[in-house]
C-alpha cells in the first residue's frame, strides 16, 4: 500500500532564464496560481545595477549555476531516499519501501497520485500493470492548455479502462479523477476525497444517467475545477454511452431546500430559479454525501438521493452546494468558453446563465460612475481585539501605491515599518490583513520606500513620520493617527482577482517616468540640467527617453538599464519649489509630491474661508508660512454654525475632516496632509506650503500672501451646479456627471482652474480599507492535545494520557486492528510480533506482521478490543533501544481512527518523548509558519555567512559581482527557504530524534548530527500546504527573526498557495521519509488532507 505524499521539484532540462523589466514582473509567474514543469528563474529588474553593460551579463554562468543548484538538490534528496529505503527494508515499518514517491512534473505527479488503485485494471489482485499515462499526458500538456489536456487524458483513460475491464462505471470513475487531478495540479486531495462514488443510476423512465458524489474536500479544488469536473463527467458518459440525467420535481426541490439550510460560507448563493435552471438542465446528476447536521424536512426521502446500501440521504449535502454555487454558477462564463470551444452539446443552459448574469450589468444605460465602489465585505465577522485600520474608501485608511518590493507580491502587501509600529504593534511580518480589495486578504511585509503614517500629537504638531527616530520622538505624544500611510500592491493582484485597476496616485514614480519620457533630446537635457543646477556631465549617461534608440547598436537590456538608472536618479532629486515650477512648465509633468497635496479629500466649500484666513493672517518668515491666530483655544468643540462655512452640499461635512474639533484652518491643513506645528495660537508650516498657495490662487510678495485669483465665485458656481442637480429630477448624464466629478475631485477641480501650473493629478484617488485578520504564526503543528506517540492507551493514561500511567495498570484493553506474524503465526496488533518465544526471556519474536482479517463487520475500521500488556512491551523496547529508563512524560492517544487501527511503533514515541518532540497524525513532526514571499536577501539578514552561502551556490550577487561580504544583495534561488528562528529548537530536536531513530531503532549511522542552527543550514526540508497532497522540496539557507517563513514566490506557488496570511508547515526530509505512512491516517472523508494520502482499496 503506497502513500501519495509527493515530493517534487523542477526538472533541470527545462529550466529557462528570462530577463524582465520591473514593470512587467508580475506577468512572469509571480502571481501565478499554477506551476508547470518549466520553472522560470527571473533576473529581476530591481536586482540589476546601473553600471552593468549587457555584455557583462554572463548568461552561461547563470545557466551553469542553476543547473548545479538542481543537481545539488537531486544529489541530497537521492542520498536521503537511499538511506531511508535501506532503513525501510529492515521490515520495522508498515511498508518496506519509502511511502513518499518523487515526481518532477504534473504528468508524473498525476500518475503517482492515482496509480493505486484507480489506474489498476485489476485493483483487487494487481496482477497486471497499472495504466501508464505519464508520457501521453506530458505530450498533451506540451501541445494544449491544461483544461484541454485534462479533458483529453480523461477520455483516454476512460476508453482504455473500459476496453480492459468492460466496466463503464469504473472507467468513468478513473477518467474523471485523472481529469480533476490535472486541473488541480495533482497536488490536492480533491481527486481522491473530493469525489465519493461515481454511479450509473436510472431515471424515472428507466434510462441510465451518471451520478457523481461530490464531498467536502472538493472545496479545495476551486470553482473552476469543480465545474469542469461536471463537464468532464458529461463528456465521459457520452463516450461510454450513458444517457443524460432527467431530474424529477422532488430532486430539484430537494436541492433548493438544501441551499436554504446550508450555513457554511459560499462566495455566491444562487436564487431558487437559478438553482432550478442548473439542476434541470445539467446532463449529469450532481450528487453528494451528507456533510451537515441539518436534516431536510420537505424533501427528506427522495429517489436517487441514496447511499450505496439504498438508505436515503436525509441531511444536507455540502458538496452539492459547493459545486452548484461556486462552480457552475460562479464560473459560468469560464465554463461557457470551454463548452463553446469544444462544442459540447447539452450545455446551452450555462450560456443562458452566463448571459443572465452579464445582462444584469449590461442592460443598464446609466452613466458609469467615477466614484470607487465601497466594498465592506472585509468588515464582516470583526473579532474583538483585532482592530480596524480603515473604513471602506475613506481617508485615514491606507493609500494605494502600485509597485513591488522584494518581499511583496503573490497577495502579500507592503507597509512602512513605522506604520506597523504606529498601529499599536498589531501588524508585523506575516500578519494577515483583511482588505477591501483587490483580494480578500494579504500578508503584511515591510517596505521602507513608501510613505509611513501621518500623525497628530497632543501639542498640535502634525507630522508625517519618516524615520524610526522621529517615531520614537512622536510616540509618547501621539494623539491620533490621521493617515495610515501607503500600502504597496502590484497590479498583478488586480489581474489575478479579475478586478479593474483602481486609479493610481500621482507618486514620485509616476512623476519621474513623466519627466523621463519628456527628456528626449540633448537640448532638453541641457535645459533640465540648468533648472536643477548641475552640469550635464554629472547626469546619468545617455538619455532617459526609451524610444527607438536601438538603431545605434544599443540592446534592449542596455536600454532598460539606462532608463532604470535615470528614473532612480530622478526619484531621488532634492528639488526646490522654483525648480518644480520650471520642470512642470517646461516638460509638462504634474506637480510631484510632497507639493501635490491631498486636494480631493478637502470639501470645496472650505477653500474660500481658508484662502481668506491665509491672506489676512498669513506671512512668509524665511522658508516657513505662519498663519496667525488660527488655533486659539485648540482643540475646539464648535457648534455646526460656528466654523465659518455655509451648510455642506451633501448633508454633513465628511467625518474625516474633524472640522468641529480642530477648526477650519487646522482641519483643512490636516485633510490636505500638510505638515505643521503650533507656536502659541499660530500655525507654522515649515515645508511645501508653496503648493498650498498655488492651489488656492494665492501668491507671495515682500513676505506677504496676496490674492492672485479669486476662488469665491468659482466655488459658488460649482456648489450651485451640484446643488441644482441634487435638488432636481434631471437624469441626463451630463448633469449627473457634475455630482460624480465633485465626489471624486472635490477641491482638486478648482485647483486645476486657479493654479499657475499647467497640470495637477490626484495624489489620493484610492484608499484601501483594512482590518486585522489572523496574527502571524510560527509554532509547532500538534494534535490536540499534544502527543508523542500514535499508540492507543484508551482511558488508562489519566487526564494527561501518560504511557507510564497506562503501563502501571498491567494489561490494558484498547481497540486495535489484528495483524498476523509471518514468523510464528500468532496474532498481534504491532508491526513486529511482540510475543516472546520464551516467556522467561525479555526477547520478542520480532517477526514482521501483515494486516489480518477483521471480525468487525460494521463500520469503516477493522479494530477490535484487545488486551495489551503495555508494561511488558515497554521493558523489551527499552532494552532494544539501549535506554536506561523510559521517559516519564510520554503522551499517547486514546484511540486510533485509521482504517486498520494499527498502532505506530511505540519505539518512535519513546524516542520522541526523549527529545520532547510532538507528532502529527501522519507520524511526522511539523512546524507551521506564515507564508511570506521574498526574491532577494542579504547574508547578514539571515544569519548565514557569505562563505557558507558560496558553498551553497551563491557565488555572485544580483549585480553579477563575486560574493565577498555579508551586505551584498543576492537573488534567492527558487527552492531555498528561510524559516523563523522560532522553529530552530523544534528542527534541532527533530534532527536529533531522527539520528537517534536511525541509530537505536534501525541500527544505522546518524544522518544529521546537528548541534546548532548552522548545522541545519543546507539540509532539505519539505513544505506542505494543508489542503494539498504534494510536498515541495526546499533547502534551508538561514533564519529570520520574523514569525514567518520566507521563500521564493515560485516555491509558494508550487504548494498551490499565495501569501494572503495563511500558514503552511515544513518537516525535515528524513523525518518524512522514515515516519510518514498512510496506514495510520484517519479513515474518515478528508482524513488524507494535510497528511496527505491516497484512498484505500474501495473494495
Amino acid at each position: 500500500m503506497l502513500g501519495s505524499f509527493y515530493l517534487f521539484w523542477p526538472r533541470r532540462n527545462v529550466m529557462k532564464i528570462a530577463f524582465v523589466e520591473v514593470n512587467f514582473e508580475q506577468d512572469d509567474g509571480e502571481c501565478s496560481w499554477t506551476v508547470s514543469s518549466e520553472w522560470v528563474v527571473l533576473l529581476r529588474g530591481e536586482g540589476m545595477s546601473k553600471n552593468i553593460r549587457a555584455e557583462e551579463i554572463d548568461v552561461k554562468r547563470l545557466e551553469i549555476e542553476r543547473s548545479d543548484y538542481y543537481e545539488s538538490l537531486d544529489k541530497e534528496i537521492e542520498e536521503a531516499y537511499t538511506i531511508a529505503a535501506e532503513a525501510k527494508k529492515k521490515g520495522l515499518d508498515f511498508s518496506e519501501s519509502v511511502e513518499i514517491p518523487r515526481a518532477s512534473d504534473l504528468a508524473s505527479r498525476t500518475e503517482k497520485l492515482l496509480e493505486d488503485p484507480y489506474l489498476y485494471v485489476d485493483p483487487d489482485k494487481r496482477a497486471k500493470q497499472p495504466l501508464k499515462i505519464e508520457g501521453y499526458l506530458r505530450e498533451l500538456l506540451q501541445k494544449h492548455d491544461r483544461e484541454s489536456a485534462a479533458i483529453m487524458i480523461a477520455i483516454h483513460v476512460t476508453k482504455e479502462m473500459h476496453s480492459a475491464t468492460g466496466d463503464r462505471r469504473r472507467a468513468i470513475d478513473s477518467g474523471l479523477r485523472v481529469g480533476l487531478a490535472v486541473l488541480t495540479e495533482a497536488v490536492l486531495v480533491a481527486p481522491l476525497d473530493g469525489i465519493g462514488e461515481v454511479r450509473i443510476m436510472s431515471n424515472s423512465d428507466g434510462s441510465e444517467f451518471l451520478s457523481i458524489d461530490f464531498c467536502g474536500p472538493i472545496r479545495a479544488a476551486g470553482g473552476t475545477a469543480q465545474a469542469l469536473g461536471v463537464l468532464i463527467g458529461d463528456i465521459l458518459r457520452r463516450e461510454i454511452g450513458v444517457g443524460r440525467y432527467i431530474p424529477t420535481v422532488p430532486e430539484v426541490e430537494r436541492v433548493k431546500e438544501e441551499f436554504g439550510l446550508y450555513r457554511a460560507n459560499l462566495q455566491f448563493k444562487p436564487e431558487p430559479e437559478e438553482t432550478d435552471l442548473i439542476v434541470n438542465e445539467c446532463p449529469v446528476m450532481i450528487n453528494g454525501e451528507e456533510t451537515e447536521r441539518m436534516e431536510c424536512a420537505g424533501y427528506k426521502e427522495v429517489r436517487n438521493i441514496v447511499n450505496d446500501n439504498g438508505s436515503f440521504r436525509t441531511r444536507v449535502r455540502g458538496g452539492v452546494m459547493l459545486v452548484i454555487a461556486e462552480g457552475l454558477c460562479l464560473k459560468a462564463p469560464k465554463i461557457r468558453s470551454h463548452t463553446e470551444r469544444l462544442r459540447v452539446p447539452g450545455w446551452d443552459f450555462i450560456s443562458k446563465f452566463a448571459d443572465k448574469k452579464k445582462g444584469g450589468k449590461s442592460e443598464t444605460t446609466e452613466l458609469k460612475s467615477r466614484v470607487l465602489e465601497k466594498e465592506g465585505r472585509y468588515m464582516e465577522d470583526v473579532i474583538a481585539g483585532r482592530p480596524v485600520f480603515g473604513e471602506p474608501r475613506e481617508p485615514g485608511g491606507f493609500r494605494l501605491r502600485y509597485g513591488r518590493s522584494r518581499a511583496t507580491g503573490l497577495a502579500a502587501a507592503g507597509l512602512n515599518p513605522i506604520t506597523m509600529d504606529a498601529l499599536g504593534g498589531f501588524l508585523s511580518v506575516g500578519t494577515q490583513m483583511k482588505i477591501e480589495g483587490p483580494g480578500k486578504a494579504c500578508a503584511v511585509t515591510p517596505c521602507v520606500d513608501i510613505d509611513g503614517p501621518t500623525v497628530l500629537l497632543s501639542n498640535g504638531e502634525f507630522v508625517r513620520v519618516g524615520s524610526q527616530e522621529e517615531w520614537k520622538r512622536c510616540e509618547g505624544e501621539l494623539l491620533s493617527i490621521w493617515d495610515a500611510g501607503e500600502i504597496l500592491l502590484g497590479y498583478g493582484e488586480f489581474l489575478e482577482n479579475n478586478k479593474s485597476l483602481s486609479p493610481s496616485s500621482y507618486s514620485v514614480d509616476w512623476w519621474s517616468v513623466d519627466l523621463a519620457d519628456s527628456l528626449d533630446s540633448h537640448e532638453k537635457l541641457e535645459s533640465f540640467a540648468e533648472i536643477i543646477g548641475v552640469e550635464v556631465g554629472k547626469l546619468p549617461p545617455g538619455m532617459p527617453f526609451n524610444g527607438a534608440i536601438s538603431r545605434g547598436g544599443e540592446s534592449r537590456l542596455e536600454r532598460s538599464l539606462r532608463r532604470r538608472s535615470w528614473i532612480s536618479y530622478l526619484k531621488n532629486l532634492d528639488l526646490s519649489w522654483d525648480m518644480v515650477k520650471e520642470i512642470c512648465e517646461s516638460f509638462g509633468t504634474a506637480v510631484p509630491p510632497p507639493w501635490n497635496l491631498w486636494w480631493s479629500d478637502l470639501p470645496i466649500q472650505f477653500l474660500p474661508p481658508l484662502a481668506d484666513e491665509i491672506v489676512s493672517n498669513g506671512k512668509i518668515e524665511g522658508s516657513s508660512l505662519r498663519i496667525g491666530e488660527s488655533v486659539e483655544g485648540w482643540p475646539y468643540s464648535f457648534d455646526k454654525d460656528s466654523i465659518g462655512v455655509a451648510n455642506p452640499i451633501l448633508g454633513e461635512w465628511p467625518r474625516w475632516t474633524d472640522v468641529y474639533r480642530h477648526g477650519l484652518v487646522k482641519s483643512s491643513l490636516m485633510t490636505l496632509g500638510l505638515v505643521h506645528h503650533h507656536e502659541g495660537s499660530d500655525i507654522v508650516i515649515p515645508l511645501y506650503w508653496e503648493g498650498l498657495l498655488d492651489g488656492l490662487g494665492l501668491g507671495e510678495a515682500d513676505g506677504r500672501v496676496i490674492v492672485r485669483r479669486e476662488v469665491d465665485s468659482l466655488v459658488t458656481q460649482t456648489v450651485g451646479k451640484v446643488s441644482d442637480v441634487l435638488n432636481s429630477k434631471i437624469s441626463e448624464d451630463g448633469e449627473k456627471r457634475v455630482v460624480d466629478d465633485y465626489l471624486v475631485e472635490r477641491s482638486l477641480s478648482l485647483v486645476r482652474k486657479v493654479s499657475e501650473l499647467p497640470r495637477w493629478e490626484d495624489s489620493v484617488p484610492c484608499r484601501i480599507g483594512a482590518r486585522m485578520g489572523r496574527p502571524e504564526k510560527s509554532g509547532v503543528r500538534e494534535m490536540s492535545p499534544m502527543v508523542h506517540s500514535l499508540f492507543p492507551i484508551g482511558e488508562n493514561g489519566g487526564p494527561q494520557r501518560l504511557v507510564s500511567e497506562a503501563s502501571s495498570r498491567g494489561a490494558i484493553r484498547v481497540t486495535v486492528g489484528p495483524r498476523i506474524c509471518q514468523k510464528c503465526g500468532r496474532e498481534t496488533p504491532h508491526v513486529t510480533c511482540h510475543h516472546r518465544p520464551d516467556p522467561k526471556e525479555p526477547i520478542e519474536c520480532g517477526g514482521r506482521t501483515l494486516a489480518g482479517p477483521s471480525r468487525n463487520r460494521r463500520g469503516r475500521r477493522k479494530g477490535e478490543i484487545t488486551a495489551v500488556n503495555l508494561g511488558s512491551i515497554l521493558e523489551v523496547k527499552r532494552r532494544k533501544l539501549g535506554l536506561d529508563r523510559i521517559p516519564s512524560k510520554i503522551k499517547a492517544v486514546k484511540g486510533l481512527v485509521s482504517k486498520d487501527q494499527a498502532p505506530e511503533q511505540i519505539e518512535k514515541g519513546i524516542l520522541r518523548g526523549l527529545h520532547g518532540l510532538s507528532v502529527f497524525r501522519d507520524g511526522t513532526a511539523r512546524f507551521d509558519m506564515s507564508d511570506v514571499p521574498v526574491t532577494h536577501f542579504r547574508p547578514s539578514e539571515i544569519g548565514t555567512s557569505w562563505k557558507r552561502l558560496v558553498e551553497l551556490g551563491y557565488t555572485h550577487d544580483h549585480d553579477g559581482e563575486p560574493l565577498k561580504n555579508d551586505e551584498q544583495l543576492l537573488e534567492l534561488l527558487p527552492q531555498d527557504f528561510i524559516p523563523s528562528r522560532l522553529a530552530s529548537t523544534h528542527l534541532l530536536s527533530t534532527c536529533s530524534f531522527v539520528d537517534d531513530l536511525l541509530v537505536r531503532f534501525y541500527e544505522m549511522p546518524p544522518f544529521y548530527m546537528a548541534k546548532s542552527l548552522e548545522d541545519i543550514v543546507g539540509h532539505i526540508a519539505i513544505g506542505l500546504a494543508p489542503h494539498t497532497s504534494g510536498g515541495v522540496a526546499c533547502r534551508i539557507i538561514g533564519w529570520t527573526d520574523a514569525s514567518a517563513g520566507y521563500a521564493h514566490p515560485l516555491f509558494h506557488a508550487a504548494k498551490r498557495r499565495n501569501c494572503d496570511g495563511d500558514e503552511d508547515s515544513i518537516m525535515m526530509l528524513m523525518d518524512g521519509l522514515l515516519n510518514f505512512t498512510q496506514t495510520i491516517l484517519p479513515a474518515n472523508r478528508g482524513g488524507r488532507m494535510d497528511a496527505p494520502s491516497r484512498p484505500d482499496d474501495p473494495s
